[in-house]
């Protein structure tokens, strides 16, 4: 695999974990339902649905060469937008709180 396919398999990890973290704070309270069967079910299907779209989209990108690196970037990304989506919801509170 040549670097150009490297560089960008590291930018879509990358942004894919931003998605991937900004679709999981979205869709949190579905994820904590009380009902434990469908709670289950929401929770196979969000796992099914993240990670296959995150293989299909690599295998068109690099014809499916996983290194863990990618993985890494996907994981960067998700825990740098958690701490912004966490600093964006304390501000918005206060915000609120103020007005």
């Amino acid at each position: 695999m040549d670097l150009y396919i490297q560089i960008k398999s590291l930018i879509f990890s990358f942004m894919y974990g931003i998605f991937f973290s900004l679709f999981f704070n979205l869709l949190y309270y579905f994820l904590l339902i009380d009902n434990y069967i469908i709670r289950i079910l929401l929770n196979l299907v969000f796992c099914l649905l993240i990670f296959g779209g995150y293989f299909i989209i690599l295998y068109i990108i690099n014809g499916g060469i996983i290194h863990p690196y990618f993985f890494i970037s996907m994981f960067l990304g998700f825990f740098i937008y958690c701490k912004i989506f966490v600093k964006l919801r304390i501000k918005m509170q206060k915000h609120s709180v103020n007005n």
